[in-house]
């Protein structure tokens, strides 16, 4: 018989499990799944590629679409902004399990920086996207063929605007982009990585 004086040991407190862990342990549980060959992984990096490719196109060839329809018709500055916005999030929404969707080297580039994006991966996304934006730039080319004040170079921004100050431009508005994406897609306390 026990003295009354005996201490007992405390029980450890009961802790819900969180969705991390149960993650954890699911991983730790199971092993690497069939589908995890290399003939499987290259055929997964592939789809990567056409999901950047796809997208990209599908964001320039939208979204510079309504803005070339914008000298046609009239759209304004307001309706080309919500096709912007309308068109990435479909893209992103439609490809972000596929890709990540980046969609802009800007962003592997930056996602690369903070280690949330392999660095081995960024030369080939760069070039996807590059092919993708390419190739629906060419069908606008050719779809409004009709329009003479498309200028087929690079840097098609108004007269009044210097070199520079497109540059400052360019580099405040990817800042901007930049901002959102690591506040949204990479830190763990976003409504978005709680989600996925």
């Amino acid at each position: 018989m026990a003295s009354s004086n005996s201490i007992t040991e405390p029980s450890p407190k009961f802790q819900l499990p969180t969705r991390r862990s149960i993650m954890a342990e699911a991983k730790a549980a199971s092993p690497a799944p069939e589908w995890l060959s290399p003939r499987n992984a290259a055929l997964c990096n592939f789809q990567k590629l056409v999901a950047e490719l796809m997208g990209t196109y599908i964001l320039v060839f939208v979204g510079c679409g309504a803005a070339l329809t914008d000298k046609i018709q009239r759209l304004n500055m307001l309706g080309i902004a919500i096709v912007w916005g309308a068109v990435l999030m479909a893209a992103i929404y439609a490809l972000r399990h596929v890709s990540g969707a980046h969609f802009n080297p800007a962003v592997s580039i930056a996602l690369a920086v903070v280690r949330k994006f392999s660095w081995k991966e960024v030369p080939m996304y760069i070039l996807a996207q590059v092919l993708g934006s390419t190739l629906a730039s060419l069908t606008l080319r050719v779809l409004f063929h009709e329009q003479g004040n498309i200028q087929p170079i690079v840097n098609q921004y108004s007269d009044p605007t210097s070199d520079l100050e497109a540059i400052v431009w360019e580099f405040i508005i990817t800042f901007i982009l930049m901002f959102t994406i690591c506040g949204v897609a990479t830190d763990p306390r976003a409504v978005w990585s709680e989600l996925h």
